[in-house]
C-alpha cells in the first residue's frame, strides 16, 4: 500500500496486489474547489448546493471532485463521465464492473482520504481526541468480546485501543458495503501494540477471502485505517507524508 499526498491526475493505475492511499489537507486541496465543483454532475452539483453548511459542502465537492478525477484518468473519460452508482449502503461504485477498480472516500475535520485497488477497500479517520464516554461507545457499539478486550486494557492505552477499534471496525464495514448496524458482528485487535487484524466474524456479508488491515496516525493526531479484502499482509510504502 502507498500513501501520499493525492496528486492533481492520477499519474499510474496500482498494480494488481497494490492499494493507493491518498491524503487531502481540506484547506489546500491539489484542485481548487471550483474546479472540483465543475467535475461534478448535476445532480451532485445541486446535492452540494443543499448542504446549509460551508464546511460540509466543501467536504463533498473536494471529495467527490477529486474522486471522480482521479477515475476519469484511470478510465480515460471525463471526470463527469465516470459511471458512479451507489449500494443499499450508501458507497459509491463504478457502475462498469470490468474496470475492476475499487475505491472509498472518507474525511473528518480538516483532512480526507481516497483509497482505490483492485480489491475492495475500506477506509476509515477520525482524529484523535479525549473521549470521555469511550466505555460507553464500546459497551453499545463493540462486540463483547471487544468490550471485555478495551476494559482489560491498561489506562494508558485506552484512548489509542478505542480509536484503533473503531476506525478498523468503520474500515471493514465500508470496504464491504455494509452499515454501522454490522458493528458488532465481528472482532478487531484493540491493543496498540498489537498488530491490527480481524480476529472473528459472524456476518456473512463480512466473511470471503479475509480482510487485511493497516492503521496509523498522522502528524496531527488524526487516526487512520485501511481495509483491503483477501490480502494476507499490508507493507506500507510512505511518499512525501510523516506518519507516527
Amino acid at each position: 500500500m502507498r500513501v501520499e499526498r493525492c496528486p492533481t491526475a492520477f499519474a499510474r493505475r496500482p498494480h494488481p496486489d497494490e492499494v493507493f492511499a491518498w491524503v487531502v489537507d481540506l484547506c489546500r486541496p491539489p484542485v481548487h474547489p471550483d474546479e472540483l465543483f465543475r467535475r461534478l454532475t448535476p445532480d451532485e452539483q445541486a446535492r452540494a448546493l443543499r448542504y446549509k453548511i460551508a464546511k460540509a459542502r466543501e467536504q463533498f465537492v473536494i471529495g467527490r471532485g477529486l474522486l471522480r478525477g482521479l477515475l476519469a484518468d484511470h478510465l480515460g473519460i471525463d471526470p463527469v463521465a465516470v459511471p458512479l452508482d451507489y449500494l443499499p449502503s450508501g458507497k459509491p461504485v463504478l457502475t462498469q464492473r470490468a474496470v475492476q477498480l475499487h475505491f472509498n472516500v472518507t474525511h473528518t475535520d480538516g483532512i480526507l482520504v481516497l483509497a482505490a485497488g483492485h480489491r475492495r477497500v475500506g477506509v476509515d479517520v477520525e482524529r484523535v481526541r479525549p473521549m470521555p464516554d469511550a466505555d460507553g461507545l464500546v459497551g453499545r457499539y463493540f462486540s463483547p468480546a471487544e468490550a471485555a478486550a478495551f476494559r482489560a486494557l491498561p489506562e494508558c492505552h485506552r484512548e489509542a485501543g478505542f480509536f484503533r477499534g473503531w476506525t478498523c471496525k468503520e474500515a471493514v464495514i465500508k470496504a464491504a458495503g455494509a452499515t454501522v448496524g454490522c458493528l458488532a458482528d465481528f472482532d478487531v485487535e484493540l491493543h496498540p501494540e498489537r498488530p491490527p487484524r480481524v480476529n472473528a466474524v459472524r456476518d456473512p456479508q463480512l466473511a470471503g477471502p479475509g480482510w487485511a488491515l493497516v492503521e496509523w496516525v498522522t502528524a496531527e493526531r488524526v487516526a487512520v485505517a485501511l481495509a483491503v479484502e483477501g490480502e494476507p499482509e499490508l507493507r506500507v510504502t510512505r511518499g512525501d507524508l510523516d506518519v507516527e
